[in-house]
């Protein structure tokens, strides 16, 4: 069996442009991630770094020192917000009228004018910034009129709503980083597609297979031997993509967001672990459903097709509330125990069993039904 491994990994490694781009997903797609996360990062800090332009500022000093003391920088103008706007784009105004410190004065609402482009992202979430603060201003300026009437404030709100963020730091990194573990899944499904292909498919086209055939090796060593091949490259390249995501990340600033991903080398073992099940069920299945085509078209038509397969996770996926027999869905199961860690929690130990029963009992059956299609004469020659 061995023999037969060590020559479909020669076969596949002197086809470098294949492995290569089989590859190419697992070296350039963390690296495109941080990237992503890393614009992310910088707009989100911007947003509270950018100068907020006040037009006005003479008129709202309490204004001035309440943005001051949330630690907006402030730039005071005496343009028309309009002109300025075409001057600077993406820039946020606020306009304070002529007339507000009157109708503060005489217990009326002063009508502010804030500027800004929606559109643009940046602006969209620095003015955003920008309404809170003036409305909690608002509020504190409505709790005095309501004192100097001899009111207590509290009686003003009948109802009031706190927001108590349970989440924590690990549900903040969750709802970011929760694509990474169906990208080191999908490096499953890619990597080791051509050799699968080449092993079976691409053998049968080539009538190649038949020569296998004849040698003194059951058909089920064949089998395991293509098995095994196809898996080990699917697995190299999710292995590659998950170590380089955590090189990445780990150069990125993520606590000034609030999250935090690190993860030890005992955690990024366990992750490994947790996909090698599925890495032996993705090569079996690819290798069988390549040994149904006749052609290497053909068979990279329905591999591509079955490359599909985790974009399931984007519909629907397991989650506390799902009963323990579902973890032995396969790709499912190993979607929310990647998740599980990179949220910082950890699965539990009768789940990860459950996973590996699913994968390794789907795994036992695609095997014996390959190797008996390989065995079966009217198959292999077509009759």
């Amino acid at each position: 069996m061995w023999i037969v491994v060590s020559k479909e990994v020669m076969d596949a490694v002197r086809d470098r442009r294949s492995m290569m781009a089989g590859l190419l997903f697992a070296l350039l797609g963390p690296f495109v991630l941080a990237g992503l996360l890393k614009a992310l990062i910088a707009s989100e800090v911007d947003a509270g770094g950018r100068p907020l332009h006040l037009v006005g500022a003479a008129h709202a000093p309490g204004l001035v020192r309440h943005l001051e003391a949330a630690g907006v920088t402030l730039q005071a103008s005496e343009e028309a917000p309009d002109s300025l706007l075409a001057r600077l784009p993406g820039a946020v105004v606020l306009e304070v009228p002529t007339e507000a410190p009157r109708d503060l004065a005489r217990g009326r609402a002063a009508t502010l004018a804030l500027w800004a482009d929606m559109s643009n992202d940046d602006a969209r979430r620095q003015a955003q910034r920008v309404q809170a603060l003036v409305a909690a201003y608002g509020a504190q300026l409505s709790g005095q009129r309501l004192l100097g009437a001899g009111v207590a404030p509290d009686r003003a709100g009948a109802l009031r709503l706190e927001l108590r963020d349970m989440g924590g730091q690990g549900g903040r990194t969750a709802l970011v980083l929760g694509a990474l573990p169906l990208f080191w899944l999908l490096g499953l499904f890619v990597g080791g597609s051509h050799v699968a292909l080449d092993a079976t498919g691409g053998e049968r086209e080539r009538r190649s297979l038949e020569a296998l055939l004849a040698q003194p090796v059951a058909p089920g060593t064949l089998f395991i031997g293509k098995w095994l091949t196809a898996s080990l490259f699917g697995y190299v390249s999710s292995a590659a993509a998950l170590l380089l995501s955590v090189v990445a990340l780990e150069r990125l600033p993520l606590y000034e967001v609030g999250m935090a991903f690190a993860p030890d080398a005992a955690m990024q073992a366990q992750m490994l672990l947790i996909l090698l099940p599925l890495a032996l069920l993705v090569g079996a299945l690819q290798c069988v459903v390549a040994l149904h085509a006749r052609t290497h078209k053909e068979g990279q038509i329905y591999l591509n097709l079955l490359q599909l397969a985790p974009m399931l996770l984007m519909v629907e996926k397991l989650g506390a509330a799902s009963p323990p027999a579902a973890h032995l869905l396969p790709l499912f199961s190993q979607h929310a125990q990647l998740g599980a860690l990179v949220s910082g929690g950890a699965p539990a130990p009768q789940l990860l069993a459950l996973s590996v029963a699913g994968c390794l009992g789907a795994t036992a059956l695609l095997i014996a039904f390959g190797s008996r299609r390989l065995g079966s004469e009217r198959f292999v020659f077509g009759l």
